[in-house]
């Protein structure tokens, strides 16, 4: 939309160029006609145009900046709407934004007291208005050339005398880099969250990051709550003890031992320096004299020196934009990289579903045990800082030692020399360990199979004792020493235990997948050499093989009426897959969608409007998949994450109303589900293992997934919620589906 908008008159503005892109706007830089001036013109995407929670942020915007008039708050001119597309005028500003500052290199401490001292005047006026912020950060303060800061984006900000907000699923949003303890607690807010907020920014502002780093946000979230902030000091030897003790007041877990205003904590700040620097400079002064004296004896005359100011905070790597204005000298579009800011994330659609999906894991955390990295804080450094640091500090402790007992363990019980195999395996969240060898496959004779009978299941907890039912999955055979892994699949009755084999014909065969009236089971298999699909009945008769090329197809899923499939073919063989659909009993297959890009796993929703898929520009780099989303009716699609995680692997829940998909972010995997805007997301599972495969249960109660622990797929069987976990392999499992009950004639 961005090109069709550049050099358009929209309603008097002469749009010249996109300045700034966030997940829920773009922002342009126009030139308002009828004033002479530059403006930015902030526009809502029109993807989100009809949804209504991101429209109603766009437009509280405009109502709450409108009953705010300062000189440190960006003015909004002007509210319209053009080709369907809601926009607001605002005042430009040219310097861009703190973030955009921070990234160009360090910022000398005068300039961070300056920018802190607007900005908490800023905070104080709008707190005396009754209105919280809830969203401070580097990227919501912009500049002017003159020196001065300014806060926007107000879209989340929230009116004290409306009580709760209207425009979160869960009573939590928010960046959760910056949220404060009680914020992703959800817990009822007041102007000292905001304060904590700008604490944080201080902090990333004199030692260049933040207090809190974690492979997740959620695990960022978790520290907030949980993990004393480290000393400042230790990444900025430079700054003075009276400026950390500053900092970690702002930081302090419980409210009541913060600031009562951003003035306050301002004030401190100013304080705390000019007294070092007074005490500083009467040092220097001393120095200078008798060095000077000094020198004048040896060379025999005076001698003078300028002491240049040593900037606090570090270079760190340019930072994306956000969803304001941002923009170069040279009047280019700041440098940017795409966002990918959420586990199960974090940021598609904006803060509204990353805050959303913070709260379910905070709230869930007594129950999923999930624990965040806390390496590299420093608990004495802070424990005297405030009380309430002491017993973070002490919580650090034991979340620091529980990690590095996993991490042990699992280095120990881990094979010493893991094969490409394997390693393909972990970091691709759909192919499994026969998908990663596409070349030279081994000849040599099987072993025999694994005895498969009746065997003594796990005593289920009896909230799962209520999964009954057949599971249908692929499990590894026994083969000989240094020979690749053949897989076969195998049906498991989850009321006695007694599991057998699916006779697929021979060869490799995986990721089985039940038609939906229970008659019929497809899957792919390398009989013939490459993998092709096939068909047979839940008994394993009646086998038909169903693609014949020679191309690489797989991943086959099933339509609502067991009528056609849906599956992905590397026609390229480049392995950035195409979908294509193939009906049972007439026609060749027909091309769904192709962008170039790998897209695979695709599922249709069990209502048949929708088709959703794991999608990515890299074939084999995951951290670049992404969910998208096909309407079937319309041809539209979008992505429903685009963040920094592993986004693959998605099903739909029975009702079709939400998606169950896989996340990782480095070592951390997990489960996630969200609805069919990308938004109300939820963290449902995180461990043990490496999760990268699930399905629901037929009545939606349940989830059966598949985790890799200690190099070997095992599957899992829980609640919709992902509670009440427990494994029920222990020889090994994966991509296991129920079979449904056969439908009547």
């Amino acid at each position: 939309m961005s090109a069709d908008l550049i050099g358009k008159m929209v309603d008097g503005y002469e749009i010249r160029r996109q300045i700034g892109t966030g997940g829920m706007a773009t922002v342009y830089l126009a030139r308002q006609r009828s004033m002479n001036r530059n403006v930015a013109l902030k526009f809502l995407p029109s993807v989100f145009a009809n949804d209504g929670a991101y429209l109603q942020r766009f437009e509280r915007e405009v109502k709450i900046v409108s009953q705010l008039e300062h000189r440190n708050i960006v003015p909004v001119y002007d509210f319209g709407e053009f080709e369907s597309q809601p926009y607001i005028a605002m005042r430009y500003m040219p310097a861009g934004s703190v973030e955009e500052l921070l990234a160009a290199g360090r910022i000398p401490l005068a300039r961070v007291l300056s920018i802190v001292e607007q900005v908490a005047a800023a905070l104080d006026y709008a707190h005396q208005k009754g209105i919280l912020h809830r969203d401070l950060k580097p990227s919501n303060i912009l500049l002017d050339d003159g020196g001065g800061a300014f806060i926007t984006d107000f879209g989340i900000a929230r009116i004290l005398s409306e009580g709760s907000s209207t425009i979160t699923t869960q009573g939590v949003v928010g960046t959760p880099s910056y949220m404060s303890p009680e914020q992703a607690r959800a817990e009822p807010l007041d102007g000292r969250s905001d304060v904590y907020s700008l604490g944080v920014m201080v902090f990333e502002l004199v030692t260049g990051r933040r207090p809190f780093e974690s492979d997740t946000p959620y695990g960022v979230a978790v520290m907030h709550v949980t993990v004393a902030p480290p000393s400042p000091r230790q990444f900025e030897p430079s700054l003075s003890a009276a400026l950390e003790t500053v900092i970690l007041r702002a930081l302090s877990k419980t409210r009541a031992n913060r600031y009562e205003s951003a003035g306050e904590l301002a004030a401190d700040l100013r304080r705390a320096h000019d007294s070092v620097a007074g005490s500083r400079e009467s040092d220097r002064t001393r120095d200078a004299d008798a060095s000077v004296e000094l020198r004048t004896k040896e060379i025999g005359g005076p001698v003078t020196a300028a002491a240049e100011p040593m900037p606090l905070a570090p270079p760190r790597p340019s930072t994306p934009l956000s969803g304001e204005q941002s923009s170069r000298p040279d009047g280019q579009p700041a440098p940017g990289r795409r966002r990918r800011d959420v586990w199960l994330g974090i940021v598609a659609g904006g803060a509204l579903g990353c805050a959303a999906l913070v709260g379910a894991l905070i709230l869930a955390l007594p129950v999923l045990g999930v624990l965040p990295r806390a390496d590299g804080v420093d608990a004495g450094a802070t424990a005297a800082a405030t009380e309430d640091t002491v017993r973070s500090a002490k919580a650090a402790e034991t979340l620091a030692a529980r990690v590095l007992a996993t991490v042990r363990k699992q280095a120990e019980s881990s094979p010493p020399q893991l094969t490409q195999l394997w390693l393909d395996a972990y970091v691709d969240a759909t192919f499994t360990a026969e998908a990663s060898q596409r070349e030279s496959r081994a000849t040599a004779p099987l072993a025999p199979v694994q005895p498969v009978g009746v065997r003594a299941g796990p005593t289920l907890s009896p909230p799962l004792q209520l999964a009954g039912g057949e599971l249908v999955y692929f499990a590894e055979r026994e083969t000989e020493a240094d020979v690749e892994p053949v897989f076969e699949i195998v049906v498991l009755d989850l009321g006695t235990w007694a599991t057998r084999r699916f006779h697929a014909g021979g060869g490799s065969s995986a990721y089985p997948m039940p038609s939906p009236d229970g008659r019929w089971i497809v899957f792919q298999s390398n009989v013939e050499g490459d993998y092709e699909i096939y068909l047979a009945n839940t008994s394993g008769g009646q086998l038909r093989q169903l693609t014949s090329n020679a191309e690489w197809d797989r991943l086959a899923s099933w339509s609502p009426a067991s009528d056609w499939i849906v599956y992905s073919a590397d026609t390229r063989g480049d392995q950035t897959f195409d979908l294509f659909q193939l009906g049972l009993r007439e026609g060749e297959p027909q091309l769904v969608y192709s962008d170039g890009w790998r897209n695979s796993h695709a599922r249709i929703s069990p209502d048949g409007r929708y088709l959703v898929f794991t999608s990515g520009p890299a074939a084999r780099d995951a951290t670049t998949w992404e969910i998208r989303l096909l309407d079937r009716g319309t041809g539209a699609n979008r992505l429903l994450t685009d963040n920094h995680a592993r986004d693959a692997s998605p099903t739909f829940s029975p009702d079709s109303q939400r998606i169950l998909y896989v996340t990782a972010v480095g070592d951390a995997w997990g489960l996630a589900s969200m609805n069919l805007e990308g938004d109300d997301r939820r963290l449902l599972y995180t461990g043990p293992g490496r999760v990268w495969s699930a399905n629901y249960s037929p009545d939606g109660r349940f989830i059966i997934a598949t985790a890799n622990v200690d190099g070997e797929d095992q599957l899992f069987l829980m609640d919709a919620d992902g509670e009440n976990a427990q494994q029920i392999t222990t020889d090994g499992g994966a991509y296991a589906s129920w079979i449904p009950p056969i439908a009547d004639s």
